[in-house]
């Protein structure tokens, strides 16, 4: 090739590496338009094209000013489209290549905006930076409120309020009213909501906000059910939802609230809402059973309907029935003082509690540990894992394992080392025991 090729061929190789920069550059001008004239699917095809345009012109000239900026124009749009994955290693090189570059401080924003899912402090400290570094009250106001929502994301609410105190935004309203929901606040946090609530703005994730109520203050969480639910412009379906997040919310911090408002929903039976809440109801009854003979009668009530394929709360009963008649036919299969019940009764009670969720069943099982099998070295072991599942009784549960001095578990807790010998030699037969429990058929020998 002659030398006036290499030539031509250099330049024709300078020429599209600035061609694709420029066109990355062009190009996020465009999303960036897009976004403020609230376009968000248009910003969205916009930003995709810039990744390719700013990688081709990074991968050519890596080095350099330019180049920190390709990788700054690439970083920038993964981060756009919620790639933060591949965002944040390339911010991080363009903040390192860029030291004067005039977008470092949006390399900061968007690094903050990346580290905000993630809980821990890098967002925190990003956000801290940039109000350090600069004057411009648009721009410390702007990492005020991401700092803000930071600290919503980490939970911590007092902190939130004092960040967002005075701002006047939307999202900072919305966050400042999370944030007092978390701390009981009621009151306070439907302050924070009149506008939006006002304007039936549907731009609004409600449904953070009735959970966070419904676990903390009933009275609100039901003012705001009933403002949403005058919404013209949404769903049956989302009213419903918005409901059933409530429900399922307060179920153990509020079961009266719970059951309160599924009875209102499920009076409904022909809407999408009071089918679901029909079957949560029927979940619950199951959770919430005491003993093998209540739980019988819930599962009997259960499966007189049908159930439908379709619907998360469909799936869950039928799934919930099936374990709770595994559960049945393991009990009726274990006579009282049979050889090994006790071992049996012990993985009812595990399997009721954690795999049902059903902590007083789980209770009952434990007990027919203790009443119908005595004389058991599990009894003690049965004993304490009822302190936690009958609190209300905890203190008669614990003179009983008092009592049980000989046993290995009260014997080796004491000090006795002959019991703490003993005890790994229990738990590997219970463990084993339990495990073929679940692998052998009701019956088998």
């Amino acid at each position: 090739m002659t030398r006036h090729g290499l030539v031509t061929l250099v330049l024709l190789a300078g020429c599209s590496w600035s061609n694709s920069l420029y066109e990355a550059r062009r190009l996020s001008g465009y999303a960036i338009t897009a976004e403020r004239e609230q376009r968000p699917g248009e910003a969205q095809t916009w930003w995709s094209q810039v990744i390719p345009k700013a990688d081709s012109a990074y991968a050519r000239a890596p080095r350099g000013p330019r180049g920190a900026e390709a990788l700054w124009l690439s970083g920038h749009a993964s981060a756009r489209t919620n790639n933060c994955a591949d965002a944040i290693p390339k911010l991080e090189g363009a903040m390192s290549a860029g030291q004067n570059a005039p977008w470092r401080q949006e390399v900061l924003f968007e690094l903050a905006r990346c580290e905000e899912p993630r809980g821990g402090p890098a967002a925190l400290s990003l956000y801290a930076t940039i109000i350090a570094s600069t004057s411009n009250p648009a721009v410390i106001r702007r990492a005020r409120l991401g700092l803000g929502h930071a600290l919503i994301v980490r939970g911590e609410w007092q902190a939130a309020v004092a960040a967002l105190a005075n701002e006047d935004t939307l999202p900072a309203r919305v966050d400042r009213a999370m944030a007092q929901a978390q701390l009981g606040h009621g009151t306070a946090a439907l302050a924070e909501l009149r506008q939006p609530l006002a304007s039936a703005d549907t731009s609004v994730f409600w449904l953070p906000l009735v959970e966070a109520l419904a676990v903390h203050d009933a009275a609100a969480a039901d003012s705001l059910l009933e403002r949403l639910q005058a919404f013209s412009t949404v769903s049956i379906d989302m009213r419903a939802a918005w409901v059933l997040a409530a429900v399922r919310a307060s179920l153990h911090v509020d079961p009266a609230a719970a059951d309160r408002r599924l009875l209102r929903l499920s009076a409904r039976p022909g809407s999408p809402g009071g089918s679901e809440a029909h079957l949560l109801q029927q979940q619950l009854r199951i959770t919430r059973s005491t003993n093998a003979t209540s739980l019988r009668s819930a599962v009997e009530a259960a499966s007189q309907g049908t159930l439908s394929d379709d619907g998360t709360s469909a799936r869950a009963l039928g799934e919930l029935l099936r374990m709770a008649r595994v559960l049945l036919a393991r009990n009726d299969a274990t006579a009282p003082g049979a050889a090994n019940g006790d071992l049996a009764m012990f993985g009812l009670a595990e399997f009721a509690r954690d795999s049902i969720e059903a902590p007083a069943l789980g209770a009952w099982f434990y007990s027919r540990l203790e009443q119908q099998w005595g004389s058991s070295p599990y009894v003690a072991k049965a004993l304490m894992a009822r302190v936690p599942l009958d609190p209300d009784s905890s203190d008669v549960l614990l003179a009983r394992l008092q009592r049980l001095g000989s046993n290995p578990y009260v014997a080796g807790a004491n000090g006795d080392v002959a019991a703490r010998v003993r005890l790994p030699q229990l738990e590997d037969s219970l463990g084993k025991f339990v495990g073929r429990m679940w692998t052998v058929r009701p019956g088998s020998p």
